[in-house]
């Protein structure tokens, strides 16, 4: 798969009109839907694109205090989105978006046409692969986050996760009404680890999804998101493999057009290629 300034590899809310194959995209935490206009204005004119507002973000719904969350919460919330779809669809989840877009990927298998995962926190699948080490890298970020926001103020917390996941001044770099949006939603963060952590999909389920997803992924990333990417490529036979030289964990924001033309190609592909 051709991708300009992009290394490739393989191993063995509505905005159009309904006719059109329909594209699903999932923000990451602390993102909102709208974050991926850039993407949506060079691909909507050839599909429909929705672009919701994950629980706790944007518009949506805030969770309540003191029940249970999983990813079948932000699955439940998405599926009726895709009552007014065609049989398939496509998805591209980032991030948090990633694990929440596979979550419904894998109840949907034969709906899914193409699946585009851009570093989703999988936590697991280091465990799967017996990389520990890399695993608990991400664990300690999840426990540092933890304290931090308890110690307050939350800002300190976002600080400290934002430069973990894009490097030293990452949170200064925001504009101020960026910062304030994610400092509403600092709580939901929590939930989004713990969720992150609990999913644990199956090497078979994960290997029939293989020829339809597109893997994406910075080289400037942490050291264990680049390892988990690489994992996930090693697991998912026929999956392509894409990586932005010079992009950190926040590429669809920092490097909207490289993202977007692989998003692109993939959906093409996934176009040309027959059913399941």
């Amino acid at each position: 798969m051709p991708c300009a300034s992009v290394s490739c590899n393989t191993t063995s809310a509505v905005r159009s009109q309904a006719r059109r194959e329909t594209v699903l995209f999932l923000h990451g935490s602390l993102g909102n839907g709208d974050g991926w206009q850039r993407t949506v204005a060079a691909v909507q004119p050839s599909y429909r694109c929705l672009t919701p507002d994950l629980i706790g973000y944007g518009a949506s719904m805030r969770w309540p205090n003191g029940v249970r969350f999983t990813l079948a919460a932000e699955r439940l919330a998405l599926e009726p989105l895709l009552a007014c779809c065609a049989d398939t669809f496509h998805l591209v989840g980032y991030s948090y978006g990633g694990v929440v877009a596979l979550d419904l990927a894998l109840a949907h298998p034969n709906r899914v046409r193409t699946l585009t995962l851009i570093e989703p926190v999988l936590f697991n699948i280091l465990c799967e692969a017996g990389n520990e080490r890399a695993f608990q890298q991400f664990a300690h970020a999840r426990d540092d986050f933890a304290a931090a926001l308890a110690r307050g103020p939350a800002e300190h917390a976002l600080r400290s996760f934002l430069d973990f996941w894009s490097g030293h001044g990452a949170w200064d770099k925001l504009l101020a009404d960026v910062r304030a949006d994610m400092l509403g939603a600092v709580d939901k963060v929590v939930l989004d680890w713990e969720a992150s952590f609990a999913f644990a999909p199956s090497r078979q389920s994960l290997e029939a999804l293989g020829s339809r997803t597109l893997l994406l992924r910075g080289d400037r990333s942490p050291p264990g998101m680049l390892e988990l990417v690489d994992t996930l490529h090693a697991l998912m036979p026929g999956s392509t493999r894409c990586v932005i030289a010079g992009a950190n964990h926040l590429l669809p924001m920092t490097r909207p057009a490289d993202v977007t033309q692989a998003i692109r190609l993939h959906l093409h592909a996934g176009g040309e290629r027959p059913l399941l």
